[in-house]
């Protein structure tokens, strides 16, 4: 697999403090944050909701089709750096299969294919789970 590419006006982070699995197919998300320069351009989000996070390119040695997973929240907290995510989780029938997700990991968004004229026909986001140095996981084991 090759280096991902995210333009730093589209990269959208999704970090954490704690991150358990406590049900099969969830993952629950305590101290969860969005930050990136997109924010400069994001409405509010709503209070509710979710997104679906597309990580194929990088988990397709452990699964046999695509990989797409839900963040959800319950709870939203606007800061001028930062939007807090409360009550978040991360679900997906497979989330037992791949690696599990760690404390300081965090997961790159490319939001390119999500300005209001393109986003009605993108319905995921192109997704990236990176290590707490911020360099991609490589799970196939070559360069």
């Amino acid at each position: 697999m090759k280096e991902f590419m995210v333009s730093e006006k589209f990269r959208l982070e999704v970090h954490w403090k704690k991150i358990s699995y406590e049900k099969e197919g969830i993952a629950n998300i305590q101290g969860c944050y969005l930050n990136g320069p997109v924010l400069k351009e994001v409405d509010q989000l709503n209070e509710e909701d979710f997104i679906k996070l597309d990580f194929s390119n990088q988990y397709i040695i452990f699964v046999k089709n695509y990989y797409i997973s839900e963040l959800s929240w319950s709870g939203v907290k606007h800061t001028t750096e930062k939007i807090f995510l409360y009550n978040a989780k991360l679900e997906n029938m497979n989330i037992n299969v791949v690696p599990k997700l760690k404390n300081k990991d965090h997961i790159v968004i490319d939001t390119q294919n999500h300005e209001d004229e393109k986003h009605q026909y993108n319905m995921t986001y192109t997704s990236y789970l990176l290590k707490a140095d911020g360099s991609l996981y490589n799970f196939n084991g070559s360069k």
